[in-house]
């Protein structure tokens, strides 16, 4: 250090023998100005760094700001898709259910023919069955009137005209009357006989085979079917003593017509007979409760008064 200032003394000498002592007083100046500058010069560096110091970081920021900005832009990209697409579904769905109104509408109608239709024909089922039940009663009414005749045929022929009333069938001196109407219910065996008494009469006594014969016979023509519904009650019954039949003269059975198995007295209960319209007349008799639901079949001596 020494050695450099010497020398620099020694040069500053020499300037200033060569030019009057001129030089070295430049150099000191210069040295001086330089000193002032660099102190002077401090602030506005530090003003400086802090000026880059916040470009960084704003540009930090505009940075950040673009790459969120691009991501919002993304997002709203995808958003304004599917609010496309949910508008494109929206308008499939408004179609579609356009569509099913439409259809809806049309089957409300194909229904309401229906009902219609339906309607129609419940009324022309029961117009028919009304015109039915009619012809059937006409029917009836035709066969009443064809026994009736019939009846009067076979008075006028055995001689007894007059004999034996209206809708009666006359064998020998006696008069039977069948039951067959559909317009009066079926009754029990006590409710059958008191029919029968109103009419002066009382239930039929089948004691002989020509009786019975000519009994299902009557059946036969009266297109009286088989069935356990479909049977005549008539007066016999063992009510009083189980085994023993008896009619209502009091006489006991001794020849009967019954059915294979019966009379069987099923659950203790069965204690009247009823006659049935069966193909072998020998077997056309069965036991059943006295309370059960039949017609019958009345009888009345010619010479007893109607």
């Amino acid at each position: 250090m020494a050695n450099s200032e010497n020398h620099g003394k020694g040069t500053c000498n020499e300037l200033q023998i060569q030019d009057n002592g001129d030089v070295c007083s430049l150099y000191s100046d210069k040295t001086k100005f330089a000193v002032r500058d660099e102190l002077s010069s401090r602030p506005y560096r530090l003003a400086a760094i802090v000026l880059g110091v916040l470009s960084a970081v704003f540009l930090l920021l505009v940075i950040g700001l673009s790459v969120h900005i691009n991501r919002v832009s993304d997002k709203h990209d995808i958003l304004s898709l599917n609010s496309s697409i949910n508008c494109s579904q929206l308008v499939q769905l408004q179609s579609d259910h356009r569509s099913l109104t439409e259809s809806k509408n049309a089957l409300q109608n194909q229904h309401d023919e229906d009902v219609k239709m339906i309607k129609s024909l419940q009324t022309n089922l029961s117009r028919e069955t009304r015109l039915k039940n009619e012809l059937i009663l006409q029917n009836q009414k035709l066969e009443e009137d064809v026994r009736k005749m019939q009846s009067q045929i076979s008075n006028l022929a055995e001689g007894n005209c007059g004999k034996c009333l209206p809708n009666w069938v006359q064998m020998g001196s006696t008069c039977f009357y069948f039951d067959v109407s559909s317009t009066i219910p079926s009754k029990g065996w006590k409710e059958s006989r008191d029919e029968c008494k109103k009419k002066g009469a009382d239930l039929v006594i089948i004691d002989s085979k020509e009786k019975q014969e000519f009994i299902i016979k009557n059946l036969k023509e009266l297109k009286q079917s088989f069935s356990y519904y479909n049977g005549f009650w008539i007066g016999l019954k063992d009510d009083h003593t189980e085994g023993i039949w008896k009619w209502l003269n009091d006489a006991t059975l001794t020849q009967g017509y019954w059915m294979d198995g019966e009379p069987n007295d099923e659950r203790g209960i069965e204690d009247c007979a009823a006659v049935y319209s069966t193909n072998n007349p020998m077997k056309a008799w069965n036991d059943a409760p006295c309370s059960h639901p039949l017609k019958w079949i009345c009888e009345k001596e010619i010479n007893k008064t109607f």
